[in-house]
């Protein structure tokens, strides 16, 4: 880390001295053959101001130290995730006048959510972008954010992540070793299956694929389900041999892993609106100016917004590949899920989602 900060202030030294020697040069830009001369003077003086306000914004101030920074991902680069991560990079780079070097892995090539949130914690890797895991490593109190069934919209989860409850889990973060930058509305989760679901009735008995987080088994066994654990690159034969019956995940999901040519059903649950977020280890975030720290988070809100964006739009063409591809969609009773679930989210709220109650949560989807 000593040896990348020695090369990085060498480089910022460097760079500084180019910058200096290079101040005195200018370009002159020609005006319209057809416009008088004294407009035409006036409007390339005034291009040339323009741009020479934006080349000074653009570069670092001398004392800001260089950085280059390993950003990791388990999300495809052709993603949504990836797609904004990449831009987000680009604009760093711009707006930090090259102080800030992102270089970004996407496609989980330096290692799983687990292991990139691990490595972000200990310093060993710069920043990450990763979703659910972080709340059952580092702070299962706020579990509930992901429980299936409990949120109402992805409106009603945004409006908690704005709220104190997401200020709460910044700085729980934080004691981690992290500095959130911003939160993505990835994706929506729903159910797949070979028999219509509509009801908390019909799923129990049911064997369902479900990842290893700890909240999504213990909430769908509150509903009676019979939890499975599949790999997902076995995902698609265990449901054509009948190891599971069922499975939930994205349409993103579905499509990509054909799903629909193992499973007849598609029940719109919208049973978890899955948030990741993008994080940099905290020390190396304070150890920047307060100049570069404002441009990760102005760069980091608007990447994000145009991830959110890109996932609703590709979400809706995802759902017609499975529509396309012969599943047939079941309208589903989300509110007798919940009602269902209703003891049961009490209950966790008494003895494990502690930060808060039932009713707050409940309260910001008014």
């Amino acid at each position: 880390m000593k040896v990348r900060k020695l090369m990085a202030l060498l480089c910022g030294t460097a760079m500084v001295v180019s910058l200096a020697a290079c101040g005195g040069s200018g370009s002159s830009s020609s005006g319209s053959t057809t416009a008088a001369p004294a407009a035409a003077e006036t409007e390339a003086a005034a291009g040339e101001t323009e741009a020479a306000a934006e080349t000074e914004a653009a570069a670092p101030a001398a004392d800001e130290e260089t950085f280059n920074i390993d950003l990791a991902t388990s999300y495809a680069a052709d993603a949504p995730a990836g797609v904004a991560l990449a831009q987000f990079v680009e604009d760093v780079k711009e707006k930090s006048g090259g102080s800030i070097n992102i270089n970004l892995f996407t496609d989980g090539t330096l290692g799983t959510p687990n292991d990139n949130y691990a490595s972000v914690s200990s310093g060993d890797l710069d920043m990450t972008m990763s979703g659910l895991e972080g709340l059952d490593l580092y702070a299962p109190e706020y579990t509930f954010l992901d429980s299936p069934f409990l949120m109402k919209s992805v409106e009603h989860q945004k409006a908690l992540l704005d709220s104190g409850i997401g200020d709460a889990l910044k700085q729980r973060y934080e004691e981690n070793g992290f500095v959130t930058l911003g939160w993505h509305n990835r994706d929506v989760r729903q159910l797949a299956s070979n028999k219509e679901v509509s009801k908390p009735e019909d799923v129990s008995g049911l064997k369902l694929r479900l990842p290893g987080m700890t909240v999504y088994v213990d909430t769908w066994s509150a509903l009676n389900v019979s939890s499975t654990t599949v790999a997902m690159n076995e995902l698609y034969t265990a449901l054509q041999t009948k190891v599971a019956e069922a499975c939930e995940g994205g349409y993103e999901q579905m499509t990509t892993l054909k799903l629909y040519e193992v499973q007849d059903y598609i029940a719109e649950t919208e049973h978890v609106y899955e948030f990741v977020g993008l994080f940099i280890n905290k020390d190396l975030y304070e150890s920047m100016s307060d100049n570069q720290k404002q441009i990760l988070n102005d760069c980091a809100a608007d990447a994000l917004a145009y991830a959110d964006e890109q996932a609703v739009a590709q979400r809706e063409q995802y759902k017609q590949d499975c529509l396309d591809g012969g599943m047939t969609e079941v309208e589903v009773d989300r509110d007798a899920f919940r009602a269902a679930l209703e003891d049961f989210y009490k209950s966790q709220f008494e003895s494990k989602w502690t930060v808060t109650t039932y009713d707050e949560v409940m309260s910001y989807a008014e």
